[in-house]
């Protein structure tokens, strides 16, 4: 180029001018605009896994609750239909058609009755058992307090049937021990038949054997008849019949000693004694047999019908 030529300008290097080069600020948002971001995302995703934890915690104590419940619901349901089969059962005075001078047919009656009782006997424990087992299931925890209302009613029902249950087991024991009362006074019935029967033999050996055993069955009879089972209204019942046995014990003795005057003494005793028994209360005894038994029955019932829900 001359040295008088002005430079010339290059019009194509002119027009191309480098591009800025990207800086890490204009690639990225404000400091202050990332953190909040990350802060929003942090606030969801903690809320999310709250949402998650009280969704597991309400379906996971629904199911625990729920297998706790139904096998309570599961042992009080066996147990109202045991009471419902005991109900109709006990309902029936089993001595209510039995004629007592009729030894035969009131011991029958009394064997079929402690079959019965040994029958609800299974059944009340082995329904105590289940219950006991669900009781201890019922107490509760962290994660069944969303069913916590649903559980305080089933350990609710639970109690009242376990309440149920040891009435009932009350009343068995009762009837057991009234039972073994029962069976040697019901021998000593049968010894005064047979007694009856010697006499019309005028047989006076074999009357004085059978009120020999007349006297054994009474005195069993007597130290089984302990109350509460046995009301102490029937005491003087036994006492009477006590004493006729041995007033007949001495007029058989009189008789085959031949000593008319004793025989006239103990005559009269037997017929005195005989007198003293028919001016026993019957419907004394009936009212202490009701005393005995209808607050046991009230308090079953009134239990019982807790435990089936009502």
């Amino acid at each position: 180029m001359a040295n008088n030529e002005a430079p010339r300008l290059d019009r194509g290097a002119a027009l191309e001018s480098p591009a800025p080069a990207a800086t890490s600020e204009a690639a990225s948002p404000p400091e202050g605009g990332r953190r909040r971001s990350n802060r929003r995302w942090l606030i969801i995703c903690g809320i999310a896994a709250i949402f998650l934890f009280l969704i597991g915690y309400v379906v996971g104590g629904a199911a625990a609750a729920g297998g706790e419940v139904g096998r309570a619901d599961s042992a009080l349901k066996t147990a109202v239909s045991h009471n419902n089969t005991m109900a109709e059962l006990s309902g029936k005075d089993p001595f209510k058609d039995v004629n007592f001078t009729d030894v035969g047919a009131a011991k029958s009656a009394v064997a079929q009755f402690k079959q019965q009782v040994s029958a609800w006997q299974a059944d009340v424990s082995s329904d105590r058992k289940s219950l006991l087992r669900v009781r201890a299931d019922l107490g509760g925890s962290f994660l069944t307090l969303p069913e916590q209302s649903t559980i305080e009613n089933r350990r609710y029902r639970v109690d009242a049937a376990l309440s149920a249950l040891n009435t009932a087991q009350k009343a068995f024991d009762l009837s057991r021990k009234q039972m073994a009362f029962l069976e040697p006074f019901l021998d000593s019935i049968a010894g005064f038949e047979a007694v009856a029967k010697a006499g019309q033999a005028n047989d006076l050996n074999a009357m004085a054997s059978q009120l020999t055993a007349t006297a054994a069955s009474l005195q069993k009879a007597a130290d089984l008849a302990q109350p509460p089972a046995m009301p102490s209204e029937f005491t003087p019942t036994l006492k009477a019949l006590q004493q006729l046995v041995k007033d007949m014990q001495a007029l058989v003795s009189a008789a085959k000693a031949h000593d008319l005057t004793a025989v006239q003494k103990y005559a009269a005793a037997v017929q005195a004694d005989g007198k003293a028994l028919e001016t026993i209360d019957q419907s004394a005894l009936d009212k202490a047999e009701k005393a005995l038994f209808q607050p046991l029955s009230d308090a079953y019932d009134r239990d019982m019908k807790i435990a089936a829900g009502g």
